[in-house]
This record gives C-alpha cells, structure tokens and sequence, in this order.
C-alpha cells in the first residue's frame, strides 16, 4: 500500500488564533443532510444535501488537481474560477460590507460579519497558491454563491425574520459544507464557511437585496 499523502488546510480558532489542518486519504461513508426547519410555528422547506457524494467529488478533484502541470489548460481554467470569486465583482459596484448589509436592513448583523470576512480574506490569501487549497476554496466558494442564491435570498425577498435567515444560512450553506469537507478529508472551521459568505458579499458576488 503506498504512502497516504497529507495537504494542509486552513481553519480558524477562537481568539484571533488559527491553526493548520490536513487533507488525508479518508474513507467517505453515507451521510446527508435534509428536512424542513422549524422554527416556532414557522416551518421553512430545506433540501436535502447528501454530502457524501459531494464529499467524494471534492476528494477525487483535490486528487486530480494535485496532479496537474502548472501550465496545463486544465490548472490555469481552475485558476482563473477561483481568481473570479476572490476578486471584486467587475460588473457591480463596489459600496462595502457595512453598506450591503445595510441597505438590506441587515446592519445587525454588521460586527460578526467583518471579522469573519477578514478572517477569510487572510486566510484566502495565505493558502490561494497551495493546491489543495485553491480546490476547497473554489468550491466553497462556488456553492455559497449558488445556495445563497436559491435558498437564502427568496427568504429575504419574502421578509423572514433574521433568526430563520441565519438558521436557514446555517442549514443550507455553514453545516452542509462543513461536514462536505471534513469528509473528503479536508479539516475546515465552520466559521471560516461562514466568513466566506460575507467576503463574497464584500466583493459584491453575494446580493442580499
């Protein structure tokens, strides 16, 4: 049997401290996450994620993107997805976290939100050239946008109060791919998903209006 190769990952701790974590050759067993949420007397339809396959996807990319050729047109069409969700959004104008979320009536949330962005943001930045990273970066990325976007904003555009948003946030988006990439291997905090929510919002890819 050959030797498992280990890549490390980036999470972040309580405290303003951080701490490296490895991708490693796991099994991926079933798992998913689904059903409605109730809050009160308030009941939201979720989907049903089956993170496993999602699981078993990112580890085989990790797996093939490891492999490229820096030059290869496969690594640099990688690149260039990942460089168009770190970057600010060319087609919007760029207005600032604390001014999305407010023309969203959403300033509460302002506080929490600007140190997780600038967690993510150091975080992205540190580890963007790492291979392991870029995978796991553009696909989190990838999938906050997308589920953002179909689950979180007609919450929003329908007036759900903030405690259904930010649990439906955390059903949706926080929990889902935090278990995703634990079980391809990846050890990744909840809180640094969450940050990255609020640094695409930053760069204007997220609309919460």
């Amino acid at each position: 049997m050959g030797k498992k190769k280990n890549f490390p990952v980036p999470g972040s701790i309580g405290g303003g401290g951080r701490e490296i974590m490895y991708i490693k050759d796991n099994d991926i067993s079933g798992n998913d996450i689904h059903g409605d949420m109730n809050i009160g007397s308030t009941v939201v339809k979720l989907p049903s994620f089956d993170v496993a396959m999602g699981a078993g996807a990112l580890k085989d990319m990790i797996k093939k993107h490891s492999e490229l050729a820096e030059d290869s047109p496969e690594y640099i069409f990688m690149i260039e997805e990942l460089q168009s969700k770190i970057k600010n959004c060319e087609s919007r104008k760029i207005i600032g976290l604390e001014s999305k979320l407010k023309n969203a009536g959403k300033e509460i949330y302002y506080d929490q939100a600007l140190v997780s962005s600038q967690k993510a943001s150091k975080t992205i930045t540190r580890f963007q050239h790492v291979k392991s990273y870029q995978i796991i970066f553009n696909h989190v990325l990838g999938l906050i946008l997308t589920r953002f976007n179909s689950y979180i904003i007609p919450l929003i555009k329908s007036g759900s109060d903030d405690v259904v948003i930010k649990s439906a946030i955390n059903s949706t988006i926080i929990e889902p791919l935090y278990q995703e990439v634990s079980m391809a291997g990846g050890m990744i905090s909840s809180d640094l998903i969450e940050g990255m929510l609020y640094f695409l919002t930053e760069k204007c890819h997220v609309e919460w209006v």
